[in-house]
């Protein structure tokens, strides 16, 4: 007996076909609704799961959409279309960090196909981003500017910024006053004023 002749596949089948004609009928909302049925059966189900992302995604829902999509990544971990998704939903969102590890990630995982260059131009493009939000908040925050410049990797990390690696080396030459030489203050140490 094999998968798609089990009692199990057979009771399945018919929510199968209910996600996909709502699916082909671009029934955004009964689509959900089917692949919710689907998932509450078989939550490891993939094509229940791939088809409530896009229908969350038409209906405008980035937010579940992404959480659905999170979860394909959980049940194909090395598909880089589902991470290069997933890392497309969190740009959406406004999470640029996470968005950026996701892109690399996607990069170093496969450096030879041909998106890995759109996944490491979006990380230039996040890094650069995300380097104007940094030089904003710097010039209206003078803690957050003081805190950049004694150790920039904690303050960002601190206030939801991550950059590539070759970006935090750009940020640091850009750093008026950062020395990396300089012995990095903790919470211990005298403070110099």
């Amino acid at each position: 007996m094999n998968a798609f002749s089990s009692p199990r596949h057979k009771t399945l089948e018919p929510l199968r076909r209910r996600v996909e004609s709502r699916l082909h009928a671009q029934d955004w909302p009964e689509c959900v609704q089917a692949c919710r049925a689907l998932l509450s059966r078989d939550a490891r189900h993939h094509f229940a799961q791939e088809s409530l992302a896009t229908a969350l995604m038409q209906l405008g829902q980035v937010e579940e959409a992404t959480h659905a999509v999170a979860r394909l990544v959980e049940l194909s971990p090395r598909d880089p279309f589902h991470r290069l998704r997933y890392a497309t939903l969190l740009q959406m969102r406004g999470k640029h960090g996470e968005s950026l590890r996701e892109f690399e990630r996607v990069a170093l995982m496969y450096p030879d196909e041909p998106f890995s260059g759109d996944a490491r131009d979006a990380v230039e493009n996040l890094d650069r981003l995300q380097t104007s939000q940094i030089f904003l908040l710097a010039a209206e925050q003078l803690p957050f500017r003081w805190a950049l410049e004694r150790d920039p990797v904690v303050a960002l990390e601190e206030n939801g910024f991550y950059l590539s690696e070759q970006g935090l080396d750009s940020l640091k030459q850009m750093i008026p006053g950062f020395d990396e030489d300089a012995p990095v203050e903790t919470p211990s140490a005298p403070k110099m004023h």
